[in-house]
């Protein structure tokens, strides 16, 4: 028997193939003189998978952007795409936190010259940019000056010029910065179109509320490391952090000497925390109504990602 045949069927199963990490930073550092902007920064993405990196201001989030998209060089560390290293101008869309685009172009004119700039092949052309004004909904306002577009349509611009490329790997910082409600929901639902197409995404923010309905995961950063990562639906549980809080103000007004019979008080309100609803629901409510006057302005509340956000980073401002 031929030796190849003999070595298939002594084989055994075959083994389970690992798909390497859509991105995997390791150990990354950099610094701007004194300041070290990232203090070993380890982070890895599977293919399809939509990330939130939350932070307070200077906590790294746009210096390990511009890292990953390769317009800053690290210290130390590893940056690698898709198993092939450094992820390459064909793999990679970066959306910066600043618009960038040019007054004084149209938005098709801005479509084919990064048609030119990415390239995509003149065969192409014409089809990608067609995608892209209806992927942007800016159809019928593609030969204006892009001067003339409000905040909004710029955003919507500035995500379809960077995606042109069918890019595996997208990077967004800030994508939603200073745009109103409409056009924020007009360019999640962008996102959302391109994450359908097995789009890897990671994306800086500071809108929790957005981290908390619209991603698979969640990174919390904070003076340049890593402080945290799960999912945003189960990040707080994870710290230890209540899954539900039932809050009431006395009808007495409390006082600075005030003891609640249950929970604790701030000032303002009681706070007592519940692992689950139910008969613990029931009992709480019994038990702060057993305050003399009883009590008004009850609120269940449940534990959310900004919770575990301030936990982590401190409630102080960062300017």
């Amino acid at each position: 028997m031929p030796a190849a045949v003999r070595t298939a069927e002594h084989a055994g199963p075959p083994r389970e193939i690992v798909e390497p990490p859509a991105l995997l930073v390791s150990g990354v550092r950099r610094a701007f003189g004194p300041l070290q902007a990232l203090d070993g920064v380890d982070l890895s993405l599977a293919t399809g998978e939509w990330t939130a990196l939350l932070g307070p201001n200077g906590a790294g989030k746009t210096t390990l952007m511009r890292i990953v998209a390769g317009l800053l060089r690290e210290d130390a560390g590893i940056v690698s795409a898709f198993g092939r290293g450094r992820p390459g101008a064909r793999d990679l869309g970066f959306v910066p936190q600043r618009i960038a685009l040019h007054d004084t172009l149209t938005a098709r004119e801005h479509l084919e010259l990064h048609c030119d700039l990415v390239g995509v092949a003149r065969a192409d052309r014409a089809e990608r940019v067609a995608w892209a004004l209806d992927f942007s909904q800016l159809g019928e306002r593609a030969d204006d000056l892009v001067g003339r577009y409000s905040g909004g349509m710029q955003r919507r611009l500035n995500l379809a010029v960077s995606v042109l490329h069918r890019p595996r790997l997208l990077l967004l910082d800030e994508p939603t910065e200073g745009v109103d409600p409409q056009a924020r929901a007009a360019i999640w639902r962008m996102i959302g179109e391109l994450r359908a197409t097995g789009t890897t995404i990671l994306h800086a923010t500071h809108l929790i509320e957005e981290a908390e309905s619209l991603v698979d995961s969640v990174v919390i950063i904070d003076h340049g490391r890593v402080v945290a990562r799960g999912e945003a639906a189960t990040l707080a549980s994870d710290l230890g952090i209540p899954r539900y809080e039932l809050q009431a103000r006395p009808r007495s007004g409390g006082g600075p000497d005030f003891t609640p019979p249950i929970g604790t008080w701030d000032g303002r309100a009681v706070r007592v925390p519940l692992a689950d609803l139910g008969d613990e629901l029931a009992s709480a409510i019994t038990v702060l109504e057993s305050i003399p006057g009883g009590v008004e302005g009850v609120r269940l509340r449940e534990a959310s990602l900004e919770e575990a956000f301030l936990r982590l980073t401190g409630r102080e401002l960062r300017e």
